[in-house]
């Protein structure tokens, strides 16, 4: 049988407070001894949504960097002063 998916918005800090609820909830049913290892599998995926997300704000920074430089290089003031 499949099982269904869905689709979800999260933002950074619901992100992080899930990873923290789900570390809770892991080390609490190792104590009681129950079933562990899919709170450890679901707690990874989050921790790499929220690594994806880093990478990709630190892609968008590097981006606008190199746009804000090329905008204001010595290219664009050069081709100004020659008028």
């Amino acid at each position: 049988m499949t099982q269904s998916t869905a689709l979800i918005r999260l933002t950074k800090s619901e992100i992080e407070s899930v990873i923290i609820a789900l570390q809770f909830t892991e080390d609490s049913s190792e104590f009681f001894e129950s079933e562990a290892s899919h709170y450890g599998k679901i707690k990874s995926d989050f921790i790499k949504i929220k690594k994806d997300i880093r990478q990709g704000e630190k892609n968008i920074e590097t981006k606008n960097e190199t746009e804000e430089e090329n905008r204001n290089g010595s290219q664009s003031c050069k081709n100004c002063s020659d008028w």
